[in-house]
């Protein structure tokens, strides 16, 4: 049955009414801030979308989803990740059961948190394992050696760029920012466990931020940046055969199908702590502001874990734009995004400025740094002469100029050089220079590349990293125990919202200038 609406004036009027029957809520609590953040803290715009998922006519009376919602939130802040920890410390204190919009002596039951986090997800209800085939074992010494280093690019380039010219084919989105704030937008091309939680976060947490003028929708500046979550599950799985392995080598194991809880993990190298990681990659694009110090979580998005971070990057910056229509103007990241993909999309498609710096793996290294020169987009050599032009290379968009005595049919009556060998190139091919033209958007940025703006702009790339670290130390998402990617992504938006409530604590609108 669908709940009745439960307004946030009603709440605050039942806190109060109900606090002073069990002695009122003493501000010398060790969690009394946020009871604070919660009074300024509106759900209502949650109401729509929750009390969509209930049906209107079958079952009993359910509890107020939004008041689950803020228990959730609630339970966060207080630095709670268990909801059975959350229940008996809401059963011992009023004091939480009143925060979170509950009669202490009717408080809900850890399956009910469970039941609401999996509407929420639109998760049907299944066993705690799924059968699947075992993936072929391996010893991490044997992984190839190039998934440790982030910033090779090699495996990666070319699937950036075949995806970036597929989503350049795609027909530009007509979807409004305004219907996404309020959290009625068109969300059909995320996946289900997303389509209720992205209307979640951007009515609840963005919308007031913008409102509180904390973001500035009218010049929006993302960075990004991923990170991995090891999972609570096991990467072996259950045995479910009854197979003897006792006494064989790992190759002579059995191949029977085996139950795992989180069949969607998978090996990941992270590179920050330099060891594998058995869960899911998490990408936030989180969004900044020059000269303010506050900086608030965008979007998010969760993939496999070993997913590389450009690969995963190019995706969230889709559909931030086009089924989120966030209109970003300036985009930072780290050098490891530095693929021709990125610069071709967001220039052509989206008329973004990238803030990405060269990745050192993809430098020039000059073996002969010789005073050279243009003259009309032509390099001059250490002879004085004007090189040959050998050709164009289409996949990093630069031309390729020879050394003008190399190229000699192109060039039959030089014969000698008194540079060849002696201080320039020996090679029989000469020496190679290559120029970039106008439309290299790798080179030729929209912001001009080591400007002042450029260097403000990178500079605040790390605010991502902030934003992440926050997520897994302050609301504690390095010790939750749970698995499924899913309830990740539910944990992860849960403790979004919480950066931006804490941010409306911190910078209330009287403060923002």
């Amino acid at each position: 049955m669908m709940p009745l609406p439960y307004s946030h004036r009603q709440y605050l009027r039942f806190v109060r009414r109900r606090a002073k029957r069990y002695g009122g809520l003493s501000p010398q609590h060790r969690h009394y801030q946020v009871w604070e953040k919660l009074q300024a803290t509106n759900l209502d715009a949650a109401y729509p979308l929750l009390s969509a998922l209930y049906d209107p006519r079958l079952g009993r009376p359910p509890r107020d989803p939004v008041s689950m919602l803020r228990s959730c939130i609630a339970m966060l802040e207080c630095g709670e990740t268990s909801f059975t920890v959350w229940v008996a410390l809401m059963q011992d204190e009023p004091f939480y059961a009143l925060i979170s919009g509950f009669a202490p002596d009717d408080v809900p039951g850890v399956g009910t948190f469970y039941d609401f986090q999996d509407r929420v997800l639109q998760r049907p209800r299944q066993g705690r394992t799924r059968t699947c085939t075992p993936y072929r074992k391996r010893a991490q010494q044997d992984r190839a050696p190039a998934q440790r280093d982030k910033l090779d690019l090699r495996p990666h380039n070319d699937i950036v760029r075949r995806l970036a010219a597929r989503l350049l084919a795609r027909e530009q989105s007509t979807r409004t920012l305004n219907a996404i704030l309020a959290g009625h937008g068109d969300f059909a091309a995320l996946l289900t466990y997303e389509r209720v939680l992205q209307p979640l976060f951007f009515a609840c947490a963005v919308a007031p931020s913008v409102e509180r003028g904390l973001i500035d929708m009218a010049h929006l500046y993302v960075a990004g940046d991923g990170t991995k979550l090891a999972t609570w599950a096991n990467a072996r799985g259950k045995k479910l055969c009854k197979c003897d392995n006792r006494g064989k080598s790992q190759a002579e194991h059995c191949t029977c199908q085996r139950g795992y809880r989180d069949p969607w993990a998978r090996w990941g190298w992270d590179s920050y702590r330099e060891c594998w990681v058995y869960g899911h990659s998490l990408y936030e694009l989180t969004a900044y502001r020059l000269g303010h110090p506050c900086q608030l979580p965008l979007y998010l998005s969760l993939a496999d874990c070993n997913r590389h971070d450009s690969v995963h990057a190019l995706a969230a910056l889709f559909h931030a734009r086009e089924t989120c229509a966030l209109p970003y103007r300036v985009v930072t990241l780290d050098a490891a995004h530095d693929a021709w993909g990125f610069y071709h999309l967001a220039t052509q498609r989206w008329h973004t400025a990238l803030i990405i710096p060269i990745n050192p793996r993809h430098k020039d290294h000059l073996t002969y740094a010789g005073p050279l020169r243009l003259e009309d987009g032509v390099p001059v050599c250490v002879a004085n002469l004007p090189m040959k032009r050998a050709g164009f290379c289409p996949d990093r968009c630069r031309v390729k100029w020879r050394c003008p005595l190399a190229a000699a049919k192109k060039t039959p009556d030089l014969t000698s050089c008194p540079f060849f060998a002696n201080g320039c190139s020996d090679s029989p091919y000469g020496r190679v220079i290559y120029t970039y033209p106008q439309r290299n958007y790798r080179w030729h940025t929209l912001i001009p590349r080591d400007s002042a703006l450029w260097k403000l702009h990178q500079d605040a790339r790390s605010c991502a990293e902030r934003s992440v670290k926050r997520k897994k130390y302050d609301f504690h998402l390095l010790h939750t125990r749970t698995a499924g990617r899913e309830r990740w992504f539910f944990r992860a938006i849960l403790a979004a919202m919480c950066q931006h409530i804490d941010a409306w604590y911190l910078y209330p609108a009287a403060k923002i200038t």
